[in-house]
């Protein structure tokens, strides 16, 4: 890999700003950050798994589990870390709408402005599990399943169920194409980076970027089978793509790969809280 990323920015200029506001733009930092830390917990629950076995979930939802494990703190903490989520998810749905105009290049600006409103529904995703932990500390079952069963009941729901999964693998595509060319370097202030760190980022990007990607991709297949089947229990997400890689790859060193991807992507999410261009 080279250190050059993919989409020259011009010049960082203040009065280009994607953020709503000053306060809103320090609670995201947060979310950002609390949005890294999730996937830290994430990789530390595969590992563990690998390590000693087990059956927690291998998903965002026990990953934020493990945090509302520590009582009246925990919970306080998730609600916290749910409330800025939730203020970034809004700095990435302006940013969709109408950001990104600093950067060079028409193209790449639009494939940024999707790729923003992709991570508002992934960070917002991740403060609504943060609420249900919260409220509902225990659940069995998966909620894509129970999604999955409602929409096979409806009229043409098997379709809906196959666009999703569609769409889940051109995600899968755009994030490793992200990961590859190194374009999420291009969202970051390069003032505040050293060269050295800023070459640690590409790599923790990177390898994560891939490693979600796979796993999105393991998703979407998995989703187009229940379709073919007609099979709405075989719906599954995080948890049942990586527990699938197991059982067809390596076994359980394909989890501990994985949580390796996902270490390094919530490394990445701690850079870019405090380097993320506002």
């Amino acid at each position: 890999m080279t250190t050059t990323p993919v989409g020259a920015r011009r010049g960082f200029d203040a009065d280009w700003h994607d953020a709503p506001g000053h306060w809103s733009e320090r609670l995201g930092r947060v979310g950002l950050a609390a949005y890294g830390v999730v996937h830290l917990l994430l990789a530390w629950v595969a590992v563990s798994i690998v390590v000693v076995g087990g059956t927690s979930p291998l998903d965002q939802r026990g990953a934020v589990a493990v945090v509302a494990h520590g009582g009246i703190v925990g919970r306080a903490l998730l609600g916290l870390a749910a409330a800025c989520l939730v203020v970034f998810a809004v700095w990435q749905v302006r940013a969709g709408a109408i950001g990104f105009r600093w950067v060079e290049g028409r193209g790449l600006r639009w494939r940024k402005r999707i790729g923003a409103f992709a991570k508002a529904l992934g960070v917002g995703g991740v403060a609504y599990l943060a609420v249900c932990v919260i409220v509902v500390p225990r659940r069995d079952g998966s909620d894509l399943q129970v999604v999955a069963g409602e929409a096979f009941a409806l009229p043409g729901g098997r379709v809906l169920v196959a666009v999703a999964a569609v769409i889940v693998l051109i995600t899968a595509v755009s994030t490793a194409v992200t990961g590859i060319r190194a374009t999420f370097l291009g969202d970051l202030v390069p003032e505040k980076l050293t060269p050295r760190v800023r070459l640690l980022a590409r790599w923790l990007g990177a390898v994560g970027n891939l490693t979600r990607a796979v796993t999105f991709a393991v998703v979407g297949v998995l989703a187009l089978d229940a379709v073919v089947d007609d099979a709405p229990d075989e719906v599954g997400g995080i948890d049942l793509a990586l527990r699938t890689l197991a059982d067809h790859t390596l076994g359980t060193t394909a989890l501990a790969i994985a949580g390796v991807g996902f270490a390094a992507y919530g490394l990445y999410c701690l850079v870019d809280a405090y380097a993320r261009h506002p």
